[in-house]
């Protein structure tokens, strides 16, 4: 039987099919028995911070955000939802980006000359988010301000639209000094405006049928031909278009942001979690810290179930381990193409990780500076439940010639299980 499995596990890597091939803690726990006073006031306890609750929660007053797409539109406007407190941001070097607030209405009866974007039909959904870019890198730096709406996976999005619909005084690309390049920031600049996202009703629909992200794109550079300017997307947050869809993402665990979760690939379902590891081990002049891992159940999405083809239908468990990296020497290292395998049993079998559902971006952690690797293993759920014992061996890492650094060093974590 061990041959069988080692078999298996041996081609689990080749399993994950792509268009561009590349390589609860325990759930059961003792019910205890507790006086029936206890229960009461924990009861009463409970309902009181419900009530907390319900009073924090940013109330909408239906005003209208974005008076101009009423006024571009000649359409009647509705308001669905409204987020005054997203928190949604990205950091690049100094470089921030924050949506401070964002409004969804329906807009009805428009006039059929600005019904191109909504493919020609006179109904459809804006989407008007608040954005404040703030340059602390001390210098001018360009940046094309994109941010996009994930609907069913990486490829199908809706695009944020600084012009469209959006009063002159607050096109963010156009209001600040240097007027005539948009994509140009003085140094020390703060600058707030509006962006907005427009949906047809089709597409609209579709978001409520899958799990919507919002992502603010990277992209800052010192120069105009934005060489060297990629600084990676921001986390793909959860997108609100709901009370309702609020309170169910509350209720979720959070998951790491590997591409089963930013790129709407799979559901997860947590399986067991342990965060907070922090064991650190040294490779060559790199600081390789395990912060955490996720077991969960994934079920592929419809628009991504066929590439997931080749598991059995036992289900799929996936492996993601999270890694934080201290490049502590004097050139770049990559992580996007760290060979690490997981070793099970010892001997029994051993898995590659899938960089095809890991991230892709940065590719590589510069001299002196930090970063994060998420690493994700896949297997058959079958498989899975027979295995006792899981070593991380990670590296080697790789310089900017393709060449193993540190002697093709690697290191071994035993991960919690």
């Amino acid at each position: 039987m061990g041959k069988k499995v080692i078999l298996s596990l041996a081609i689990i890597s080749s399993m994950l099919l792509f268009a561009a091939c590349g390589s609860s803690e325990k759930a059961s726990k003792e019910k205890e028995t507790k006086p029936k006073t206890t229960e009461i006031k924990s009861d009463i306890q409970k309902k009181e911070k419900e009530s907390v609750d319900k009073e924090e929660e940013p109330k909408d007053s239906g005003e209208i955000l974005n008076p101009a797409i009423a006024e571009e539109t000649e359409g009647s406007v509705e308001v669905v939802y409204t987020n005054n407190q997203p928190n949604f941001s990205h950091e690049m070097d100094g470089f921030k980006v924050k949506v401070e607030e964002y409004q969804i209405v329906k807009v009805t009866d428009m006039n059929p000359d600005v019904t191109i974007p909504f493919k020609d039909q006179t109904d459809g959904y804006v989407v008007t988010a608040k954005v404040t870019l703030e340059n602390n890198t001390g210098k001018p730096m360009y940046y094309t301000n994109f941010h996009r709406i994930q609907l069913t996976d990486q490829y199908d999005y809706v695009s944020s639209n600084w012009k469209s619909f959006v009063p002159e005084d607050l096109q963010i690309n156009t209001i600040k000094k240097e007027k005539d390049e948009v994509s140009l920031f003085a140094a020390g600049e703060k600058v707030t405006g509006l962006l907005n996202f427009l949906f047809t009703n089709e597409q609209f629909e579709t978001m409520k049928t899958v799990k919507p992200k919002y992502i603010i794109e990277g992209g800052v550079a010192d120069n105009d031909q934005f060489k060297g300017s990629f600084r990676g997307d921001s986390p793909a947050y959860d997108f609100i278009y709901s009370g309702e869809q609020k309170k169910a993402i509350a209720t979720q665990p959070k998951f790491y942001q590997d591409r089963l979760t930013m790129d709407n690939m799979a559901d997860k379902k947590m399986i067991f979690e342990k965060t907070g590891i922090n064991k650190t081990l040294q490779l060559g002049d790199v600081k390789v810290t395990l912060e955490g891992v996720q077991y969960t159940d994934i079920t592929p999405t419809a628009a991504s179930k066929e590439r997931f083809r080749n598991f059995n239908e036992s289900g799929i468990v996936a492996l993601t381990v999270k890694l934080n990296i201290d490049n502590q020497s004097n050139q770049p290292v990559s992580i996007w193409n760290i060979g690490s395998k997981l070793r099970i049993d010892k001997n029994r079998a051993t898995v590659f990780s899938q960089g095809m559902v890991e991230p892709s971006n940065p590719k590589e952690i510069k001299a002196g500076e930090k970063g994060e690797k998420l690493h994700v293993f896949l297997f058959n759920k079958d498989e899975f439940g027979i295995f006792k014992k899981f070593d991380l061996e990670f590296g080697p890492f790789y310089g900017e010639d393709g060449k193993g650094l540190f002697k093709d060093k690697t290191v071994t974590f035993t991960l919690p299980r």
